[in-house]
């Protein structure tokens, strides 16, 4: 009996044992515990410190693009090219061949003689006698119509230039009138045009002086009547210039005036003819330039 109360007390006291140090234990780990929070809210405090403050930011607005209308086409812009010039290369030009020497090394001797391209000029006034190379009629030409004559005689000018002997004159008929009976007269009116020579015309302002006219009596038969090939030659007249305000019309002396006009009817008509082979004489007005080549 005594054994086994002391056997009780001894295994209360190993329980009490037992309970003291799980007490013991669970109060050392509580404060474990409490000291790595402590710890764990210090170094969160000291984060919290130390981090940016956040501010709310509004959302931005979104962008919408413009729909275009229906129908319409979108144009895109096209990439710009840019073109480099070219770039010319540069060429050296040959030396230029001394003076009075050609591109070949030949020597050239200045001489006297006339330049090409040198002009001169026939005066004002110069009077030019003609040889008609047409034959021109009162009643077989018409106003407008051409005919040529040529110089007779060569005429100088300045600087060695001269309108040479056999240049072509060319003249234009202005006035034509016929003879209606042995009192009237006739009429023929020329204006100078130009002169041509050496390849190159030449425009003249001039008035032609005097003309040798033939009077020529129409035929009365046949439908060639008027025609001058089938009248009979009266005599040949020295034409005048019919004043001032008639420049280049020569009149021609009434038949009356004619050799052999005492064998013409009174009432006969006349033609007048400027014969191929007559004489001409022409005034210049002004002066004409002419190259000297």
């Amino acid at each position: 009996m005594t054994r086994v109360y002391q056997r009780g007390r001894t295994l209360a006291a190993v329980i009490a044992m037992t309970f003291v140090a799980a007490c013991a234990k669970t109060e050392t780990d509580t404060l474990a515990e409490d000291s790595s929070l402590q710890r764990d809210l210090a170094r969160a405090g000291a984060d919290s410190t130390s981090q940016p403050q956040l501010e709310d930011v509004p959302p931005a607005e979104p962008t919408t693009t413009p729909t275009p209308p229906a129908g319409s086409s979108v144009t895109r812009p096209r990439p710009k090219t840019t073109t480099q010039p070219k770039t010319q290369p540069k060429t050296t030009p040959p030396p230029a061949p001394p003076a009075n020497t050609t591109a070949s090394g030949n020597t050239v001797e200045k001489g006297t003689g006339t330049a090409e391209g040198t002009t001169g000029a026939v005066a004002a006034g110069t009077t030019m006698k003609l040889d008609a190379v047409n034959k021109v009629c009162t009643n077989t030409n018409k106003v407008g119509d051409r005919f040529t004559a040529t110089v007779a005689d060569n005429v100088a000018g300045s600087n060695g230039v001269m309108i040479p002997a056999g240049a072509d004159v060319t003249l234009e008929l202005t006035e034509l009138k016929r003879s209606e009976n042995t009192n009237d007269q006739i009429l023929m009116g020329f204006r100078v045009i130009s002169v041509a020579f050496g390849g190159k015309t030449y425009p003249l302002d001039a008035d032609v002086q005097t003309a040798t006219i033939d009077r020529v009596r129409a035929s009365s038969t046949g439908n060639d009547a008027k025609k001058v090939a089938g009248g009979a030659a009266v005599g040949a007249i020295l034409g005048q210039v019919l004043g001032k305000n008639k420049k280049g019309t020569i009149i021609g002396a009434a038949a009356g005036a004619a050799a052999g006009a005492a064998a013409a009817a009174a009432t006969a008509n006349y033609e007048g003819c400027v014969n191929a082979g007559a004489d001409i004489v022409v005034k210049l007005n002004n002066s004409v330039t002419i190259s000297a080549n």
